[in-house]
């Protein structure tokens, strides 16, 4: 096997990047981070979960949370398989299996409910609609380049700052046509869905909007409860109010 694609950039990969496995009784709850995101997003709610007696998995989707040729390599397939295995392993622990995503986690969330079935399921920042209106035309861009250079921004942790390097510091366009192409076989996922449902969006997000509550409308066929924050980003599992989603989460879960 050629290994040499794995440069001297290529390390172990950072404890917060790592997926999180922690069994704890019979109801599991398989948690999804988002696009360039890792399971430290998801980090705090699965804690709280666990110490309520939920077994919780958080895996680390592939290209994320190593480096950009990584990501620029990875594809909406990729992150679907990655997700649906996650769930398979749960069943070998558990009774039940809830499912919670983040923006694209949301997405891949969707699809896995829509084929197994999960008990509930949980969209933080669904990104079914997004803000940004030149998503719709990266499949075609992404025929000329992969991504563009901005600037990072700049943390106190070191774990952060080299994530920053690897993915915040760039406009992705070849994975944000996977991307695209994801969102659209999630909402048609949508309308399969049988799981009872909390959505949670943010009034301050900049990359999805408010509005993304009547594609939900639209396409969900049951009903659905919506908790509206006030403070907080786009990574509201990460973010200011994290301790009020993952109350809200484990009440819904929990009952």
């Amino acid at each position: 096997m050629n290994l040499d694609i794995y440069n001297q950039d290529i390390r172990l990969i950072d404890p917060i990047c790592s997926p999180v496995f922690k069994v704890n009784g019979k109801r599991g709850v398989l948690l999804i981070h988002g696009f360039t995101g890792s399971p430290h997003d998801m980090a705090y709610v699965a804690e709280r979960l666990f110490s309520e007696g939920f077994t919780v998995s958080v895996p680390r989707l592939p290209g994320h949370g190593t480096n950009h040729k990584d990501f620029l390599n990875s594809t909406w397939r990729d992150w679907v398989r990655r997700s649906i295995d996650a769930y398979l392993d749960l069943t070998n622990f558990c009774d039940e299996i809830n499912v919670v995503g983040l923006s694209m986690g949301a997405l891949l969330a969707t699809v896995v409910t829509s084929s197994f079935k999960a008990k509930k399921l949980v969209l933080a920042a669904p990104a079914f609609k997004v803000t940004d209106w030149r998503l719709k035309f990266t499949p075609l861009m992404s025929l000329f380049v992969q991504y563009r250079e901005k600037e990072p921004p700049v943390f106190d942790d070191p774990s952060l700052n080299k994530l920053a390097q690897e993915y915040w510091n760039k406009v992705f366009i070849k994975p944000a046509a996977q991307l695209y192409k994801l969102q659209k076989i999630a909402i048609k996922s949508l309308e399969k869905v049988e799981s009872s449902t909390l959505v949670i969006v943010t009034q301050k997000d900049n990359t999805v909007p408010l509005s993304v509550l009547d594609v939900i409308r639209e396409h969900l066929k049951s009903e659905f409860k919506t908790v509206v924050l006030e403070k907080s980003a786009h990574p509201v599992t990460n973010d200011v109010e994290k301790e009020l989603v993952a109350e809200k989460i484990v009440e819904f879960l929990s009952n």
